[in-house]
C-alpha cells in the first residue's frame, strides 16, 4: 500500500536520524519518489480501468452482447442453445457463427432484439470471407459493425478475442484457455483440462462462473408455423397414399451422418425396417435424412422393394424436418443432428452410438446395449448394432399400444 500515502511521510523518521544529511538526502529520496510517481500512477490507473471484471458484473452493464460460437455443425449450436437463449432473454444479442449450424431454425421464435452474424471461415474444409489475414480483418469490421460492447466467446481460440479487441469492444470474456486469455479482460476462465470435456460441459461450467448458468437447461427449438403446415400436408398426402385416413402414429428413420464410421447403411436399415413393418403395423415409419443422403436412401428403398414395402422419404428443408419430427412419436437412427433436435421438440431419440460416447444431456436420449463401453470409437463398431437389438429398444421404448 505504499503508493497509497504521501511522498512526505516516507522521510519523516529518516530525517530525525539524520540531522545533519537529513535534508539533502530528503530531497533527493523525495525527488526521486516523485518520479517514480509519475511512472507508476499511470500504471495503476490503467490496471483500474482495464482489471479483470467478473462475469457477473459484465453482464449487469453490458447493453449489447456479440456472442460467438464458432464450431461448425448444427448438433453443436443445439448444445449451446440454453445458455445462449438465457443471454438473449435479458440482453440485446448477436450470435455469430457459422452458416452451416443454421441457426435461422435453431432460434426460431427468438426475441426481436436476437440477431444472427455470419461468420464465414473454416468450413468443413471451404474457405469463406473471414479466412486468411485479410479475412481476419474483414472479421475485425465485421464485429465492430456489430455495435456491441460486450463480447461472449464460447470457445478457447485466441483469433476470436484478439479480432474482438481489435475491433473496440470494451469487455471480453471467454474460456480464456492458453493464448487466448492476454487478449480477455473480463470474466473467469476455465482450466485447460476442459479442452477434454464435451462441449455441454464446457459451456455449462463457463456460464456458472460468469453469472449466467442454468441449474436445469431447457433444450427447446420452435417450428415455424410455414413448416409446420408444410410437414401437415405432406402427411396427409402419405395416408392418402397408403389408403390411410391419417399417417400417424410414426418413427422418424434418420439415416445421414457427416462421417462414414457413424453410417449405419442401407442394407441395415432396410432389414430394421422390413422387421418394423412385420412387427409393429401400429407404428409407421418415415426414412428421414437431408438433400445429401438421396443416393443412401434410394439404396434403401431398391432393398425395401423385394419386400414390397416404400414407406415415404423426406430429404427437403431443415425446419420441415424439424416439423415433422414434432409431429412424430421419435427417432430411431444415426449419431447426427436430427438426432439433438429431437430432443428440442420433446421427443425420445434412440441414437446408434459407436464412434462417441452416447450423449447423456437430456433423459430423452437413448443407446443400444449392442457396443460396450470400452468399444466406443473403434473402426467399424457401429456394424455391431443388429436390427433385432434395435428392433427390441424400440418395443421397450413405444409399447405397442401406447
Amino acid at each position: 500500500m505504499w503508493f497509497g500515502c504521501s511522498s512526505d511521510c516516507r522521510f519523516v523518521k529518516q530525517n530525525s536520524l539524520w540531522p545533519a544529511t537529513g535534508q539533502g538526502q530528503a530531497a533527493r529520496a523525495k525527488k526521486k519518489t516523485n518520479l517514480t510517481l509519475a511512472f507508476v500512477w499511470p500504471v495503476i490507473f490503467w490496471i483500474g480501468r482495464n482489471r479483470i471484471m467478473s462475469g457477473v458484473s459484465v453482464l449487469s452493464s453490458a447493453r449489447h452482447l456479440l456472442v460467438i460460437q464458432p464450431l461448425v455443425g448444427i448438433g453443436d449450436m443445439i448444445w449451446h442453445k440454453p445458455w445462449i437463449d438465457h443471454l438473449a432473454r435479458t440482453h440485446k444479442v448477436t450470435l455469430m457463427t457459422k452458416p452451416s449450424v443454421q441457426a435461422d431454425v435453431i432460434f426460431e421464435g427468438a426475441p426481436d432484439s436476437f440477431s444472427v452474424l455470419k461468420l464465414e471461415r473454416s468450413i468443413r474444409g471451404r474457405r469463406g470471407r473471414h479466412d486468411g489475414l485479410a479475412g481476419f480483418f474483414r472479421l475485425v469490421s465485421d464485429m465492430r459493425a456489430s455495435g456491441a460492447d460486450t463480447a461472449v466467446i464460447l470457445h478457447a481460440s485466441s483469433r476470436y478475442a484478439l479480432a474482438a479487441r481489435l475491433a473496440g469492444i470494451k469487455l471480453r470474456f471467454g474460456y480464456g484457455i492458453g493464448r487466448q486469455r492476454r487478449h480477455l479482460n473480463a470474466g473467469h476462465y476455465l482450466d485447460k483440462a476442459a479442452l477434454s470435456q464435451h462441449a455441454i460441459d464446457r459451456v455449462s461450467r463457463f456460464a456458472e462462473i460468469n453469472g449466467f448458468g442454468l441449474s436445469e437447461p431447457v433444450w427447446a427449438v420452435h417450428p415455424r408455423t410455414a413448416a409446420r403446415k408444410e410437414a401437415e400436408r405432406l402427411l396427409a398426402t402419405w395416408a392418402a397414399s397408403a389408403g390411410q385416413t391419417d399417417f400417424t402414429p410414426f418413427l422418424c428413420i434418420g439415416i445421414g451422418s457427416m462421417h462414414p464410421e457413424r453410417q449405419w447403411g442401407a442394407a441395415r436399415f432396410a432389414e430394421l425396417i422390413s422387421a418394423f413393418a412385420e412387427k409393429r403395423p401400429d407404428l409407421s415409419c418415415l426414412i428421414l435424412g437431408g438433400p445429401s443422403e438421396q443416393k443412401l436412401a434410394e439404396e434403401i428403398l431398391s432393398f425395401l422393394r423385394a419386400h414390397k414395402l416404400a414407406p415415404p422419404v423426406f430429404l427437403g428443408r431443415l425446419d420441415e424436418a424439424v416439423a415433422l419430427m414434432a409431429l412424430s412419436c421419435g427417432y430411431v437412427g444415426n449419431d447426427t443432428s436430427l438426432l439433438n433436435f429431437m430432443v428440442c421438440v420433446d421427443r425420445p431419440a434412440l441414437g446408434l452410438f459407436s464412434q462417441s460416447k452416447p450423449l447423456t444431456y437430456s433423459a430423452l436420449l437413448h443407446k443400444t446395449e449392442a457396443v460396450s463401453e470400452d468399444e466406443f470409437g473403434r473402426p467399424g463398431v457401429i456394424q455391431n448394432i443388429k436390427p433385432a437389438d434395435v428392433l427390441a429398444k424400440i418395443n421397450s421404448l413405444w409399447p405397442r399400444g401406447e
